[in-house]
């Protein structure tokens, strides 16, 4: 197994579990013992939570899915996609946790799902951007 294949089959299994994660902490009866209404530096910790399940799916999908010889506009149409797929995932989710009986649907529970698909597309970005530049760059200072 060569350190490609290696790394494809590892993010894969990473993105399966995150997948399966967000879908547990969403649907999951999480019991009285769970308070999420306090509040940390005075934003809601069910925000802060939703906010950090949607932030690595860019990255997480990017990693099983993009490929290294990508241009730039086949990358951006490839990213405006997973935060598309990321979108139509948070909204579902809201409006099933709505027809269960121990969750709701929040609109807000939403923008921070959307928050968090923003931020880490701009981070997914970066990092695209600076190994991108990196590979590019000769090395030793040849030409």
């Amino acid at each position: 197994m060569t350190k490609y294949s290696f790394r494809l089959y590892l993010s894969r299994i990473v993105l399966v579990l995150y997948i399966i994660s967000v879908i547990l902490l969403c649907f999951l009866n999480l019991g009285p013992g769970t308070d999420m209404s306090a509040e940390w530096f005075g934003i809601p910790k069910d925000k802060i939570a939703h906010f950090l399940m949607f932030f690595p799916y860019p990255a997480l999908v990017t990693l099983v899915f993009a490929r290294s010889g990508w241009k730039a506009p086949r990358f951006t149409g490839f990213l405006l996609l997973v935060l598309v797929s990321g979108i139509i995932a948070g909204g579902a989710i809201e409006l099933l946790q709505g027809l269960s009986s121990y969750r709701s649907c929040d609109i807000r529970d939403f923008r921070a799902d959307c928050l968090g698909l923003f931020s880490g597309a701009l981070l997914t970005i970066l990092v695209w951007t600076i190994v991108r530049y990196r590979d590019k760059k000769p090395e030793n200072g040849r030409q």
